[in-house]
Protein backbone atom coordinates (compact mmCIF):
# COMPACT_ATOMS: atom_id res chain seq x y z
CA UNK A 1 0.00 0.00 0.00
CA UNK A 2 1.21 3.50 -0.79
CA UNK A 3 1.95 6.09 1.86
CA UNK A 4 1.99 9.86 1.78
CA UNK A 5 5.73 9.62 2.28
CA UNK A 6 5.96 8.17 -1.24
CA UNK A 7 6.97 11.24 -3.20
CA UNK A 8 5.74 9.86 -6.51
CA UNK A 9 2.32 8.87 -5.22
CA UNK A 10 -0.39 9.82 -7.73
CA UNK A 11 -3.35 11.73 -6.33
CA UNK A 12 -6.62 11.41 -8.25
CA UNK A 13 -9.06 14.26 -7.72
CA UNK A 14 -12.56 13.95 -9.21
CA UNK A 15 -14.17 16.96 -10.85
CA UNK A 16 -16.95 16.96 -8.23
CA UNK A 17 -14.47 17.59 -5.38
CA UNK A 18 -12.77 20.40 -7.29
CA UNK A 19 -16.04 21.98 -8.41
CA UNK A 20 -17.57 21.87 -4.89
CA UNK A 21 -14.38 23.36 -3.44
CA UNK A 22 -14.16 26.21 -5.93
CA UNK A 23 -17.85 27.02 -5.48
CA UNK A 24 -17.35 27.30 -1.71
CA UNK A 25 -14.22 29.45 -2.17
CA UNK A 26 -16.12 31.70 -4.61
CA UNK A 27 -18.98 32.08 -2.11
CA UNK A 28 -16.45 33.10 0.53
CA UNK A 29 -14.93 35.51 -1.98
CA UNK A 30 -18.27 37.20 -2.57
CA UNK A 31 -18.08 38.11 1.13
CA UNK A 32 -14.50 39.29 0.64
CA UNK A 33 -13.15 36.37 2.69
CA UNK A 34 -10.64 33.59 2.22
CA UNK A 35 -11.71 30.00 2.81
CA UNK A 36 -10.29 26.49 2.98
CA UNK A 37 -11.46 23.03 1.92
CA UNK A 38 -9.84 19.72 2.89
CA UNK A 39 -9.64 16.80 0.48
CA UNK A 40 -9.94 13.38 2.10
CA UNK A 41 -9.74 9.94 0.60
CA UNK A 42 -8.05 6.57 0.65
CA UNK A 43 -4.91 4.90 -0.57
CA UNK A 44 -5.32 2.34 -3.33
CA UNK A 45 -2.89 0.25 -5.37
CA UNK A 46 -3.01 2.91 -8.09
CA UNK A 47 -2.31 5.83 -5.73
CA UNK A 48 -4.57 8.03 -3.66
CA UNK A 49 -8.17 8.85 -4.54
CA UNK A 50 -9.94 11.90 -3.11
CA UNK A 51 -13.47 10.87 -2.18
CA UNK A 52 -14.64 13.79 -0.07
CA UNK A 53 -14.29 17.57 -0.05
CA UNK A 54 -14.66 18.60 3.59
CA UNK A 55 -15.68 22.19 4.24
CA UNK A 56 -14.78 22.83 7.86
CA UNK A 57 -16.53 25.35 10.08
CA UNK A 58 -14.08 28.23 9.91
CA UNK A 59 -13.60 31.81 10.99
CA UNK A 60 -12.55 33.87 8.00
CA UNK A 61 -11.54 37.33 6.88
CA UNK A 62 -9.98 38.99 3.86
CA UNK A 63 -6.51 37.60 4.59
CA UNK A 64 -7.09 34.54 6.76
CA UNK A 65 -9.07 31.49 7.70
CA UNK A 66 -8.99 29.70 11.06
CA UNK A 67 -10.27 26.28 12.04
CA UNK A 68 -10.96 25.95 15.76
CA UNK A 69 -9.49 23.17 17.86
CA UNK A 70 -12.98 21.72 18.40
CA UNK A 71 -13.60 21.65 14.64
CA UNK A 72 -10.19 20.08 14.06
CA UNK A 73 -11.07 17.27 16.47
CA UNK A 74 -14.49 16.83 14.82
CA UNK A 75 -12.85 16.48 11.39
CA UNK A 76 -10.21 14.07 12.69
CA UNK A 77 -12.93 11.92 14.24
CA UNK A 78 -14.93 12.00 10.99
CA UNK A 79 -12.02 10.89 8.82
CA UNK A 80 -10.92 8.30 11.38
CA UNK A 81 -14.42 6.78 11.52
CA UNK A 82 -14.50 6.57 7.71
CA UNK A 83 -10.88 5.32 7.41
CA UNK A 84 -9.89 8.39 5.40
CA UNK A 85 -6.82 10.61 5.43
CA UNK A 86 -6.44 14.26 4.43
CA UNK A 87 -3.33 14.84 2.30
CA UNK A 88 -4.51 17.94 0.39
CA UNK A 89 -5.98 21.31 1.30
CA UNK A 90 -7.12 24.05 -1.06
CA UNK A 91 -7.63 27.66 -0.03
CA UNK A 92 -8.16 31.05 -1.60
CA UNK A 93 -6.42 34.40 -1.58
CA UNK A 94 -7.94 37.76 -2.57
CA UNK A 95 -5.24 38.52 -5.12
CA UNK A 96 -2.06 36.57 -5.89
CA UNK A 97 -1.72 32.86 -5.18
CA UNK A 98 1.24 32.14 -2.90
CA UNK A 99 1.87 30.33 0.37
CA UNK A 100 2.15 33.05 3.00
CA UNK A 101 3.72 32.75 6.45
CA UNK A 102 0.19 32.63 7.89
CA UNK A 103 -0.63 29.78 5.47
CA UNK A 104 2.50 27.95 6.62
CA UNK A 105 1.59 28.30 10.28
CA UNK A 106 -2.14 27.57 9.97
CA UNK A 107 -2.03 24.68 7.52
CA UNK A 108 -4.43 21.94 8.58
CA UNK A 109 -2.28 19.24 7.02
CA UNK A 110 1.25 18.80 8.31
CA UNK A 111 2.51 15.45 7.07
CA UNK A 112 5.53 15.39 4.80
CA UNK A 113 4.63 15.50 1.09
CA UNK A 114 1.15 16.88 1.85
CA UNK A 115 -0.11 19.29 -0.82
CA UNK A 116 -1.51 22.78 -0.31
CA UNK A 117 -3.21 24.43 -3.27
CA UNK A 118 -3.70 28.20 -3.32
CA UNK A 119 -6.10 29.85 -5.74
CA UNK A 120 -6.06 33.60 -6.47
CA UNK A 121 -8.91 36.11 -6.77
CA UNK A 122 -11.14 34.14 -4.40
CA UNK A 123 -11.38 31.41 -7.10
CA UNK A 124 -13.27 33.78 -9.38
CA UNK A 125 -12.39 32.05 -12.66
CA UNK A 126 -13.89 29.18 -14.68
CA UNK A 127 -13.10 25.69 -13.43
CA UNK A 128 -11.35 24.85 -16.72
CA UNK A 129 -8.80 27.60 -15.89
CA UNK A 130 -7.99 26.08 -12.51
CA UNK A 131 -4.61 24.64 -13.51
CA UNK A 132 -3.58 27.96 -15.07
CA UNK A 133 -4.43 29.95 -11.94
CA UNK A 134 -3.66 27.72 -8.97
CA UNK A 135 -0.27 27.39 -7.29
CA UNK A 136 0.73 24.10 -5.74
CA UNK A 137 2.95 23.58 -2.68
CA UNK A 138 4.34 20.50 -0.99
CA UNK A 139 5.46 20.12 2.59
CA UNK A 140 9.16 19.26 2.62
CA UNK A 141 11.25 18.13 5.56
CA UNK A 142 8.27 18.59 7.84
CA UNK A 143 8.35 22.39 7.98
CA UNK A 144 8.87 23.98 4.56
CA UNK A 145 6.13 24.51 2.01
CA UNK A 146 7.93 24.48 -1.36
CA UNK A 147 6.26 25.41 -4.60
CA UNK A 148 5.84 22.45 -6.92
CA UNK A 149 7.23 22.72 -10.43
CA UNK A 150 4.73 22.28 -13.26
CA UNK A 151 6.25 18.90 -14.15
CA UNK A 152 5.79 17.67 -10.56
CA UNK A 153 2.15 18.84 -10.53
CA UNK A 154 1.57 16.98 -13.80
CA UNK A 155 3.34 13.89 -12.48
CA UNK A 156 1.49 13.52 -9.18
CA UNK A 157 -1.94 15.19 -9.56
CA UNK A 158 -4.66 13.87 -11.83
CA UNK A 159 -7.74 16.06 -12.05
CA UNK A 160 -10.42 13.82 -13.51
CA UNK A 161 -13.03 15.54 -15.63
CA UNK A 162 -11.46 18.96 -16.18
Amino acid sequence: MSKLSDRDLIFRIPFEALDRSLEFLRSQGRRGHEGVVLWAGRFAPTGFRVSKAIIPAQRTGRLFYRISTAETFRILELVSNENLVIPIQIHSHPEEAFHSEVDDEDAFIRQENAISIVVPHFANFPVDEFLLNARFYRLREGTTWAEMAAREVQAVLRFEGI
